[in-house]
């Protein structure tokens, strides 16, 4: 993600906070902070105004709030566009699968992969070929077993004959 959306993030979120904070929270080095507060402040994104007692205080100007909206709509399009790519590369490998099985049951997981093959599953209106299962115990051992993740796999491989790996396919 962009370093200085981050910043510009933390910020919003506490006008209070220190370099050292801001660098604790981002993961970058106190010198980056240190450089990039200089040069958000040189663009006028920020505004900079010590208090007393040794503070200082960070605050997003208009220009800033508008850089940082800027910047969410750039990384929310580019990871939506990441998405739909993913869910069309999963399709064409189920797509592909089908037509040299004649059904499919996919092992799901509690994540963000086994949510796009489910949304992918929908997409392709298949699903009297396709099972979805959250158990190994569900599956129909008549049908290839597609699973999500290589410690599925294996762990599978060894009791099913016919069992494939998606992401490996991607």
């Amino acid at each position: 993600m962009d370093k200085e959306y981050i910043v510009l993030e933390e910020i919003n979120n506490n006008q209070n906070i220190s370099q050292r904070q801001l660098a604790r929270n981002t993961g970058l080095s106190l010198g980056s902070i240190n450089i990039l507060l200089k040069k958000m402040a040189k663009e006028g994104l920020i505004k900079i105004e010590s208090i007393p007692a040794n503070r200082v205080v960070y605050m997003l100007t208009p220009k800033g709030m508008l850089e940082k909206a800027n910047k969410t709509y750039k990384y929310i399009k580019h990871h939506y566009g990441v998405i739909e790519e993913t869910k069309k590369k999963i399709k064409s490998v189920l797509e592909k699968l089908l037509e040299e099985n004649d059904s499919l049951s996919i092992l799901l997981s509690e994540d963000e992969i086994s949510e796009l093959v489910k949304t992918s599953v929908e997409e392709l209106d298949m699903k009297e070929k396709i099972l979805l299962v959250n158990e190994k115990k569900e599956m129909d051992e008549s049908r290839l077993l597609v699973t999500l993740n290589s410690g599925d796999y294996e762990a599978c491989s060894d009791k099913c004959d016919k069992v494939v790996c998606l992401v490996e396919r991607l």
